[in-house]
């Protein structure tokens, strides 16, 4: 894994790099542990299993070689709380959750939509799966300015 720090005035980003393989969910939730103490415990857990959610629909759905990885990005800033998760994978085509779907699957986006403020997808060569969590006004790093 690489992990690459970079802060501003008025952000802060980490891109992590992971191969493609179970430990990379892990990885994922514990680039967004690096937040933590400067946005709430439940920005924090909302966006921990967001990022579980979009790493694993990665693992499982891109088709990604053992050579290829998974890029995670992180943004910080005085507004909201940014995180993308990025695969040279095949894409996929955002659909709902279809009736005969086993109970246990198919949940993840449905998640996204549900806890993000907003999130989108596209795919043009890779596939990037997005998703922003706006901060309330008393929860936003009062160092970043």
């Amino acid at each position: 894994m690489a992990i690459f720090p970079r802060e501003t005035n008025v952000s802060e980003s980490v891109v992590m790099l992971v191969d493609p393989n179970p430990e990379a969910v892990g990885l994922a939730r514990d680039g967004i542990d690096r937040f933590r103490g400067r946005l709430a415990e439940r920005t924090i857990e909302d966006a921990r299993l967001l990022v579980s959610e979009l790493v694993t629909n990665s693992l499982r759905h891109a088709g990604l070689r053992p050579d290829q990885q998974i890029e995670i990005a992180l943004d910080l800033d005085q507004q909201r709380f940014r995180v993308e998760v990025v695969d040279p994978g095949r894409g996929f085509e955002l659909r709902p959750r279809a009736a005969g779907t086993p109970a246990g699957a198919g949940w993840g986006l449905s998640l996204v939509a549900q806890l993000a403020s907003r999130w989108g997808a596209s795919s043009d060569g890779v596939t990037n799966v997005w998703f922003e969590i706006e901060l309330p006004r008393s929860h936003r790093p009062s160092d970043l300015r």
